[in-house]
């Protein structure tokens, strides 16, 4: 390894957890974040003198790894057609739907009483985000907050909610939520 690439490599390594964070983010199965990461790092280190280490590299950073998991996602829906196609024609079906199919129906009522436990600014995010179509970045420069921190509080949240509705379907779904 040579001294510029020496120099991209710790570059790199620096900014490893934003790289897991963001790949945690775009990665179509969890258990391929670190791929993606790997990746990332190669890609880059083959690149590593079109690079101004010395800048911030993360909106750089951000964009390879959502490039590369998005391209992961690709191959990996090439490689199961049959997959695709069922989930393909189950999406169409509910887009079809005027109302939600009886088996969800129990799940959204649960969601509600979950969305209405969560303080005022988580569903305020939630609003913003899923109901109004706001970015991250708009949504942080309106509440004035960094991106990435609204992206981990979109995360929690929805692991929040994840948790509720769980717990809600044990103990027996919307009449127990």
């Amino acid at each position: 390894m040579n001294t510029d690439e020496t120099h991209a490599a710790q570059a790199f390594l620096t900014h490893h957890d934003f790289v897991k964070g963001v790949a945690l983010k775009y990665a179509p199965w969890p258990g391929l974040v670190e791929d993606i990461c790997q990746q990332v790092f190669l890609e880059f280190l083959a690149k590593e003198d079109r690079w101004d280490v010395s800048r911030d590299l993360r909106p750089l950073l951000a964009t390879m790894t959502r490039h590369v998991a998005m391209r992961l996602w690709r191959e990996r829906t090439r490689q199961q057609p049959e997959v695709v196609q069922k989930l393909a024609e189950h999406i169409r079906q509910l887009a079809e739907s005027q109302e939600a199919p009886p088996r969800y129906e129990e799940e959204i009522a649960v969601l509600r009483n979950c969305l209405q436990k969560l303080p005022e600014k988580s569903r305020e995010l939630v609003e913003l985000y899923y109901y109004n179509e706001v970015g991250t970045p708009e949504i942080a420069e309106q509440i004035n907050m960094r991106t990435d921190t609204v992206c981990r509080a979109l995360s929690r949240v929805r692991e929040k909610l994840r948790e509720c509705i769980e717990r809600s379907m044990e103990r027996g779904g919307a009449a127990h939520a």
